[in-house]
């Protein structure tokens, strides 16, 4: 049988509440008196302006970090990201090698087979490409040895007879020429003594007729021979050389022309080679790429240590680090912090970043420690302000790190634990403090209500450096004077008084203003 709490009234629960306030503004007023002698005056609670020591301090709330920790991103290409197929508990201990997550490849394999029919298919175009460039550099060269031989031939005809046959074809005419003068020689001899013969009465006249007819048959073929020899000389020679050499020029043009077409087509298929071999080597790329995104489906730990998964939208479920989680490209999965070098992180308000310097030395308390004090110093300050966008409206902070000299061995501390962190800014000497209650700003001023023997009198102070209770007074009190801690009220009440609205709902305490950034 299970029990079940009754409610309590809205009465109790109010005056349970104030019972709560009042005790514990006893308690501060307890704890005040023990570090400074204050009296309470007819109306006032004072304090005494004291000269001593003043520690400048910055303390914030952080949480832990590995300082050495190997951070694990998705490395599967793709728009459609990477899914979890297999993970290991969050937390869980891992050693150098072992298996922590391992993603869905299916769709890899189906991209590597059809990967590998595309590279198959580029390597059968540069083959064909190569035999057909070995095909047209052979035809490239028996076409260019026709056209040598060509041009050869077409210069051997025209030497030849520049050289040979005209020079045989001319002595012929004029050896057929001389015969033809000398049958025509003969010829006139014999009718010249056939028309003696005649006269004589030896021969008939007919004989003299047919020899005048033979000598006339000689005389026209020595005229025919005489001018078949002018043309010769002066035409055939003039065409024949002509027509000569312009078959030379015409055979070696087109020796011209066959070396420049066949080098051309050369060329054109040995482009074709080269891009099918680029493109070859391009698909073999990227079947060894996807090969290698194989291989990294499987995400093995880097070293020793625990596994801590990265969510970067910790609100959001399905952001989550989880089976059947997709990853981008490049996304960070997890980290391996190692355990035994921790660091502090915290933010510092833009107000005192200024003050923190790296070097700086300081002390810090871990919950899950206790009590325990732990020391180390300032390494690094951020440069830019970490926005936490709508969550941190306009607040400006700065991320610093601070090293831990001092971590207890096998202390079980793990990253996100909480830590409080006092950075030492400095430490004034002889300087003379109030507690910070007791100076408030008014209208750009700094008012302080120091006890006389008349009343309180308001004065106005030049403020120093503060830290989180004590506050300098440059100028306007004076050593052993005694102050009131409720100078924001009294402030406040004198307006109201005069008419006037109090400001002090907008302009804080100048010690509160210098130690409690962003608070």
């Amino acid at each position: 049988m299970t029990s079940r709490k009754t409610a309590r009234p809205w009465w109790v629960r109010i005056g349970v509440i104030v019972v709560a306030a009042g005790l514990a503004t006893a308690l501060v007023g307890a704890a005040i008196g023990t570090w400074m002698p204050m009296r309470r005056g007819s109306d006032a609670l004072t304090a005494t302006a004291t000269r001593g020591s003043l520690v400048i301090t910055v303390v914030e709330r952080g949480e832990l970090d590995s300082a050495k920790s190997i951070e694990v991103v998705n490395e599967i290409e793709g728009r459609e990201g990477a899914k979890i197929a297999a993970i290991v508990p969050e937390g869980t201990r891992v050693k150098k090698g072992e298996e922590v997550l391992r993603f869905d490849a299916d769709l890899l394999l189906k991209n590597i087979n059809e990967q590998e029919v595309k590279f198959e298919q580029s390597q059968g175009k540069v083959k064909a490409t190569q035999s057909s460039l070995e095909v047209q550099k052979n035809k490239a060269e028996s076409e260019t040895a026709k056209a040598t031989l060509t041009l050869t031939l077409a210069r051997l005809d025209h030497e030849a007879y520049e050289k040979g046959e005209y020079e045989v074809e001319l002595d012929k005419r004029k050896g057929t020429l001389e015969l033809g003068k000398k049958d025509l020689k003969e010829a006139e001899d014999d009718l010249e003594f056939t028309k003696g013969q005649v006269q004589k009465g030896f021969a008939p006249l007919e004989q003299i007729r047919v020899k005048t007819l033979s000598v006339e048959g000689k005389r026209y073929t020595v005229r025919q021979n005489e001018s078949e020899l002018r043309v010769f000389e002066k035409y055939t020679k003039l065409r024949k050389t002509t027509e000569n050499e312009a078959k030379a020029i015409d055979a070696k043009r087109e020796l011209e022309r066959t070396i420049r077409g066949q080098a051309a087509e050369v060329e054109k298929i040995a482009n074709e080679l080269k891009a099918a071999e680029r493109t070859a080597d391009l698909e073999k790329k990227h079947l060894d790429r996807l090969r290698t995104q194989l291989e990294k489906c499987v995400i093995k730990a880097p070293q020793d240590g625990i596994v801590v998964y990265f969510n970067r939208r910790y609100w959001d479920e399905s952001a989550r680090i989880r089976v059947g989680a997709t990853l981008d490209f490049q996304q960070t999965i997890f980290t391996l912090p190692d355990l035994n070098n921790m660091r502090a992180n915290i933010k510092i308000h833009e107000s005192v970043i200024k003050k923190v310097e790296k070097g700086q030395s300081a002390t810090m308390q871990i919950e899950a420690l206790g009590n325990r004090v732990l020391h180390g110093q300032v390494e690094k300050v951020a440069t830019m302000a970490q926005n936490d966008g709508w969550r941190g409206g306009a607040v400006k902070e700065y991320k610093t790190e601070v090293s831990i000299a001092d971590l207890p061995a096998e202390a079980g501390l793990r990253p996100g634990m909480s830590v409080e962190v006092k950075i030492l800014i400095k430490t004034i000497d002889d300087a003379l403090t109030v507690p910070i209650q007791a100076v408030t700003e008014s209208r750009g001023k700094h008012i302080c209500y120091v006890e006389t023997a008349t009343g309180m009198e308001r004065r106005e102070v030049k403020p120093g450096e503060s830290n989180q209770q004590l506050i300098q007074i440059v100028e306007g009190v004076a050593e052993g004077e005694r102050v009131a801690l409720d100078a924001r009220v009294r402030v406040a009440a004198e307006l109201k008084a005069s008419g006037e609205k109090a400001d002090t709902g907008q302009k804080k305490d100048v010690g509160q203003k210098s130690i409690s950034p962003g608070k």
